[in-house]
């Protein structure tokens, strides 16, 4: 059976405001458009980690803890509001939380309504209380680890004791499955070489376990009982992520539930009723007993109890959007919990989110005259953001995933399909053109993703009615077409002739012309106007690529530019007078203006200067990449930039506050 998760996805940073004239302010993130203004929750930042829950500002439903990781971070208290008319909790506006926390932690309340937190620095344990009053933990003792034997403790959790004593639940490495490998080089090295001629991984699969400790009171010493307390030390590969103890009704209030990297959910029953009797591992599953695998790549998982069953019910979030798995009250026959299927958890006033990553497009989608927004990214989807308004005052609806073949797309790089290892099996990375590529006026798709492969999406329906057949490989010269990863092609008409521009194997920006839908023609590599070829990274292997190519009449000479959109890493044309680096000392992602000097037919480019937002470089925000699409969408005095920054903000800069 087919499942489609839902995948509306917001930010909360700043916010799309408009003057009394009814103008939007330039470079300032879109807002959902809908008119309760809700969207998917997700932290101004690539990796949005729940930690915790607790009954603050309602006894009705408990707020939620999240923190977040990459840009701005930090940890962010999310009050509940309601229950949305789909069965969705909603929670209002996050509020920053300061004081003493730690990546890695859990939050829990106890009976006396007391939010505590318990937070893991190297082997030290910490215990914090949370001031509502002040949104403030403040630290109240420490307990060393240090003389146990505990092998690298990464995560935490408390489980409650009937007698007032504690367990502190620790996540330890476990060990190495198989022969111990080691690689060659960093992953940014020239000569990093992460897979053997056989196509095995050159690296370890590290797994881990659960270990625990006994304490008379709340993080109060002596420190007892250290123990291991799975089965095995082979119980999860590479992390569990986050621990939290579980409500599943009666005989099963003191069980645990887990994260790991690649989003299965572990789960394990404890029998006994003071202490640990962990049985063996499960799954948690969903209604047609399968596995359940979380929408993104390394969910971390907190207990959310059910306004009306006070059963625990998910919440799990990593790249990307906060997801919601409702407890059916269920079990399998052989003991597996049994969970509805991931929805967005909701957040008012939501920012539009393109995905962690964000490949923008803005294009008419459904032919109604009126642009949209399609985006690729990182978690391997595309998206589609219908726009209600009108091209100078956009209204944009939350994100629905596109389909082809009648699934939808979703890009999943695998074992050896990412070039930095099996540890990033489940970042997709897509990066999509929307163009009319087979020239019968409807819009299809072109694309890269993280496995540096090339893919057409031709549409087989209308404009109106789009309807993308399964995607289909690029070719030239008969071979699959390949070369960098994670480049978003450039695609549109150079003259009479359909164009496509990416980053070769050479790492050089190169130009192919479209024989049919599936093959290319080589046109070689482009060139600068002092005839140097237009290289793209600073690094190797991982550091290369990235960068997001598009062909646009950018200073509107009637013939076409390049538009490009950077990370940190690039240094385009060279690596003596690139962007970003090494020519600005502050490099971060960036949007490059490369203007043809050439003819569309035979293109030569000027050598790249960045783009100034009212006087000064614009840098969307982040440093892993951006994107950015020329159109009308915004008004004002001509085309303008449309650009998603890494943490998935969507903003128009209007162009008469750029220069270039």
């Amino acid at each position: 059976m087919k499942k489609l998760y839902i995948v509306l996805i917001p930010v909360m940073c700043m916010t799309m405001v408009s003057h009394s004239n009814g103008e939007i302010v330039s470079g300032t993130p879109l807002k959902v458009g809908t008119d309760d203004g809700r969207g998917p929750l997700a932290m101004p930042v690539i990796q949005s980690f729940p930690v915790g829950t607790a009954y603050i500002s309602s006894s009705a439903g408990a707020d939620l803890f999240v923190r977040g990781r990459g840009g701005s971070g930090g940890l962010y208290l999310y009050r509940w509001k309601a229950m949305d008319p789909s069965g969705t909790p909603v929670f209002s506006v996050p509020v920053p939380v300061s004081g003493l926390f730690m990546d890695s932690g859990s939050i829990f309340q106890t009976l006396d309504r007391v939010v505590h937190g318990v937070w893991l620095t190297k082997s030290v344990l910490v215990h914090t209380v949370f001031d509502a009053d002040n949104l403030k933990f403040t630290e109240k003792e420490r307990v060393s680890l240090e003389d146990l034997d505990l092998p690298d403790p990464s995560n935490v959790t408390v489980l409650l004791n009937p007698d007032g004593s504690v367990e502190v639940i620790l996540e330890v490495s476990g060990g190495i499955k198989g022969v111990r490998r080691h690689y060659p080089g960093r992953n940014w090295s020239e000569d990093y070489d992460p897979f053997d001629g056989a196509g095995i991984w050159r690296g370890n699969l590290s797994y881990c376990c659960l270990y625990a400790i006994s304490l008379p009171g709340l993080l109060q010493g002596p420190v007892k009982n250290s123990r291991l307390v799975s089965k095995t030390k082979f119980e999860v590969l590479f992390t569990m992520q986050q621990l939290t103890v579980v409500n599943l009704g009666r005989e099963r209030g003191r069980d645990l539930v887990t994260g790991s990297l690649f989003g299965d959910f572990h789960y394990y029953h404890n029998s006994a009723s003071v202490g640990i009797r962990f049985e063996q591992k499960q799954y948690v599953v969903d209604r047609s007993e399968t596995v359940i695998r979380h929408p993104s790549i390394w969910p971390s998982v907190v207990a959310w109890p059910n306004p009306n069953s006070g059963l625990s019910d998910l919440i799990a979030g990593g790249e990307g959007a906060v997801y919601y798995y409702k407890f059916s009250g269920q079990f399998t026959s052989d003991g597996k919990p049994v969970y509805a299927d991931p929805v967005a958890v909701l957040v008012e006033k939501a920012d539009l989110y393109g995905g962690s990553l964000p490949v923008v497009n803005v294009v008419d989608w459904n032919g109604d005259g009126i642009l949209d927004i399609v985006t690729g990214q990182s978690e391997g989807r595309i998206l589609y953001f219908q726009n209600i308004g009108t091209d100078a005052l956009p209204r944009f609806l939350n994100g629905i995933p596109l389909e082809a073949g009648g699934y939808p797309i979703f890009i999943q790089p695998g074992y050896a399909g990412d070039i930095q290892g099996p540890g990033e099996a489940r970042w997709g990375y897509v990066c999509p053109t929307v163009v009319d590529w087979d020239q019968d006026g409807d819009l299809d798709i072109v694309m890269s993703d993280s496995t540096a492969r090339h893919t057409v999406y031709i549409n087989s329906g209308t404009s109106r009615t789009p309807k993308l057949e399964q995607g289909h490989p690029i070719y030239c010269d008969g071979l699959d077409m390949h070369g960098m990863w994670r480049v978003r092609p450039a695609a549109g008409k150079l003259g009479n002739r359909m164009a496509y521009i990416q980053v070769d194997a050479d790492d050089k920006f190169h130009l192919y012309w479209r024989i049919d839908n599936y093959n290319l023609e080589d046109g070689g590599q482009l060139r600068l106007d002092n005839g140097e070829l237009i290289g793209c990274s600073n690094r190797y292997a991982g550091g290369t690529g990235r960068c997001k190519i598009h062909l646009a009449d950018w200073d509107q000479d009637g013939v076409k530019d390049l538009i490009v959109a950077t990370a940190k890493w690039n240094s385009i044309p060279n690596r003596e007078s690139g962007y970003p680096t090494p020519m600005l000392t502050d490099a971060k992602a960036m949007i490059l203006f490369m203007k043809n000097v050439g003819t569309e037919e035979k293109p030569v480019f000027r050598h790249p200067v960045p783009f100034k937002h009212k006087g000064k470089v614009l840098y969307p925000g982040g440093k892993h990449s951006c994107s950015a699409s020329v159109s009308a969408l915004g008004g004002g005095k001509g085309p303008n930039l449309i650009i998603g920054n890494e943490v998935g903000q969507l903003m128009i800069f209007k162009r008469e506050d750029l220069t270039w």
